[in-house]
């Protein structure tokens, strides 16, 4: 005999699907929100890398490139901007003994004076590298730039430091203007000692310089940024070689044919990504003033890259960093100046996207396996596991949702470290998203399913258990304890008799057709009388009411709780048997005994409860009352009457009922007396009991027969004709 297989649990399978349709709607709101709010997503992820820097900024002195600033205690000692061309003279000639490497101007000298002799003297002589800016249009996407017209752009000053390039490639910029050093100044930023640098910066649209373009174009010329000629100034290197990166490199970089220089990273449109690593309290600030006084000590500048430029508030020169809203500008070429040195400039690799598209790949495997998992495995383990649930089978919706929103902080936590430790700056934002809306949506999907599938469940329990106890069950663990509590109960059980005899001679459908309206009638007429039905037993009915605990009524006490439902019994039990009468065959087949119900009704104290095994568990009634009125039924053919009446409900009753009561409180009420039948030691009791009837004449009152209808119908000691 081939041993029964366990039903296959199901819910892995619906999982898996649910997990595949939150896959595949997560996929499609992450293109449309990419295609509609792109730019939107790119800053909320530029803004994140903001704190990534500012949780992560080192506070080490800086040495290496000191920060000569023209500060308030400047202006206040000096007077106001701008200085005579012959102060700023003396102070690029006190930098220069005092051993700077590289003198880097952040100042730009746009109008020729009485006094630039002296100046222009200076900077012939210790060639710092000057600065200029270019006008750029609203470019592209995050600049925050404004719009503007070359005919609005400002053209002042002449452009130098140029490179040897025939012509300015593609990935650059061009600008619409510029504000340069006037001509004999820029003169000396073209001879092959000087350099010139660009200090023009991107802006993004919240303000904050995250970006500088490497090389701007002008006129068909490329004028590099202030920080690459300073590292061309210092390694006297005179040409640069811009090459397409690998996959694995930035789309751009910018080198020298020398290899005097380290490879430069470079994006799409040129720039370079200021890498924002040292904490703006790392920079050696030193105030112009006291350079100018030589209060400085002697050796802090020795071998050291020295930008000179502003912070004094109204010198126009006021940026928006990852530190601060309102810094001043030479902080960031004084960062990128570092990365430069020390080759930490930071970098998109031209397959980032691929690479965004596996980390949601694997998010979605991650989600996929926890799927996996929660249903796991084959052929002898899914057989151990549907005799023994796993609690793994029983996975919380809310686990998908909560292990996408770990995948997604993993993927910060994994960004972070790529850009602190190999400066590249793959993206995260696309594929959280992705994966975070994935385990929303088939978390969603999941519930729904659960919800959809429990209720379902509900239902097919409701419809074997008692209502109440179904809900009460559906909100409770499964459990090995006994959950039983003693109440005060009505019971009715009623019992076909000859009902044994008739299957065995008719056919299966047949008889299956009469039990079924039997117990629908039953089920019916019970609920309406206020009970539940607690169980078929056979072709018995064994209903009970007061048996859960939502049932007293709040306005009643206990007596006059119990003297409700046994009046709600009594009253089922004649809708019950007036309904058989419909139902039973009449007459009955050939050679049979008449099929006619027999009813047993008492009123006492009952364990009501669950009981079992967690993994087999059944709910039931048991207790005294529960024999007695079992006891009944078998008496009601030896006493020749079908409904009959334990002393303790006939002790609720007074001895009496109302005929004619039915649900609903219609009908005309008339108060019948019950019969006695005297005292009988029940089967199985060890205590006599003193048994009551439903009159026959009350019963056929109940029911009388129709006009032209002879007695067949009315009740007899076989309960029905």
């Amino acid at each position: 005999m081939t041993p029964r297989q366990p039903p296959a649990d199901r819910r892995p399978a619906g999982r898996h699907r649910a997990l595949l349709a939150g896959l595949a709607a997560a996929a499609i709101v992450s293109l449309l929100l990419s295609l509609l709010f792109g730019p939107a997503l790119q800053a909320a992820e530029e803004r994140a890398g903001d704190w990534v820097w500012r949780l992560g900024g080192q506070k080490s002195e800086e040495r290496r490139v000191l920060v000569v600033d023209i500060d308030e205690k400047s202006l206040a000692e000096i007077g106001p901007w701008p200085w005579p061309r012959s102060t700023q003279a003396r102070l690029i000639e006190q930098i220069a003994q005092l051993g700077a490497r590289e003198q880097i101007l952040d100042v730009v000298f746009t109008d020729p004076r009485d006094d630039d002799a002296s100046l222009l003297a200076a900077v012939a002589e210790h060639r710092p590298v000057l600065a200029q800016v270019f006008a750029l249009g609203a470019s592209g996407p995050g600049t925050g730039l404004p719009q503007l017209s070359e005919q609005a752009a400002p053209r002042v000053g002449q452009p130098s430091g140029a490179l040897d390039w025939a012509s300015c490639p593609a990935p650059f910029s061009e600008a619409l203007g510029h504000l340069s050093n006037f001509p004999a100044l820029a003169a000396l930023g073209d001879m092959p000692q000087g350099r010139t640098g660009h200090i023009s910066p991107r802006i993004a649209d919240d303000g904050v310089v995250r970006h500088q373009p490497a090389i701007i174009c002008w006129q068909g010329k490329s004028y590099p940024s202030l920080a690459i000629a300073s590292l061309m100034r210092a390694t006297s290197e005179t040409s640069l070689l811009l090459q397409r990166g690998g996959w694995w490199d930035a789309p751009w970089t910018l080198g020298s044919a020398g290899q005097a220089l380290p490879a430069l990273p470079l994006d799409e449109r040129g720039n370079m990504r200021v890498a924002w690593r040292l904490h703006p309290d790392s920079f050696v600030s030193i105030p112009a003033a006291d350079v100018l006084a030589g209060r400085v000590p002697t050796d802090i500048m020795t071998g050291a890259w020295v930008l000179v430029g502003a912070s004094a508030f109204g010198m126009n020169d006021t940026i928006a960093t990852p530190y601060s809203g309102a810094s001043a500008g030479l902080l960031a070429h004084a960062q990128i100046l570092s990365a430069l040195v020390d080759g930490h400039t930071p970098y998109t690799p031209r397959a980032a996207l691929p690479l965004q598209a596996v980390a949601a790949a694997l998010g979605a495997l991650l989600l996929w396996l926890l799927v996996r998992l929660a249903g796991q495995g084959g052929g002898a383990a899914r057989d151990a596991q549907a005799l023994t649930p796993s609690p793994m089978l029983r996975m919380p919706v809310y686990l998908l949702p909560l292990a996408a929103l770990a995948f997604a902080l993993a993927l910060v936590v994994a960004h972070a470290m790529a850009l602190w430790l190999a400066d590249v700056w793959v993206g995260w934002l696309l594929p959280a998203l992705f994966v975070l809306l994935a385990g929303v949506f088939a978390g969603t999907i999941e519930h729904a399913r659960s919800r959809s599938e429990r209720d379902r469940l509900y239902q097919h329990l409701a419809s074997y258990l008692p209502a109440p106890v179904a809900a009460a069950l559906a909100l409770q663990p499964p459990s090995s304890a006994i959950r039983a509590s003693t109440r005060q109960v009505s019971v009715l059980l009623a019992d076909i008799r000859n009902f044994s005899a008739y299957c065995e001679a008719r056919p299966p459908e047949e008889a299956a057709a009469v039990l079924h309206a039997f117990f629908s009638a039953a089920s019916r007429i019970v609920q309406a009388h206020g009970g539940v039905i607690e169980s078929f037993q056979g072709d018995a009915v064994v209903a009970v009411w007061n048996g859960a605990d939502d049932i007293p009524l709040p306005s009643a006490t206990d007596e006059q709780h119990a003297q409700i439902h046994s009046r709600q019994a009594v009253a089922a039990a004649l809708d019950l048997l007036t309904e058989s009468l419909k139902l039973l065959p009449d007459p009955a087949p050939a050679g049979l005994e008449p099929l006619s119900l027999g009813l047993g009704l008492e009123t006492g104290p009952a364990m009501v409860g669950s009981f079992g095994l967690a993994s087999r568990r059944t709910h039931t009634v048991m207790g005294r009352t529960i024999t007695i009125a079992s006891r009944l039924v078998d008496l009601t053919m030896d006493l020749a009457h079908p409904i009959l009446v334990g002393e303790g409900m006939a002790a609720q009753l007074g001895g009496q009922f109302s005929l004619g009561a039915r649900a609903g409180g219609s009908g005309t009420q008339e108060t019948q007396h019950l019969q006695s039948m005297g005292t009988f030691l029940l089967e199985g009791l060890r205590v006599p009991h003193h048994i009551y009837a439903v009159p026959l004449d009350a019963l056929a009152a109940q029911h009388p027969p129709a006009p032209g209808d002879d007695q067949a119908a009315q009740p007899t000691a076989h309960g029905t004709a």
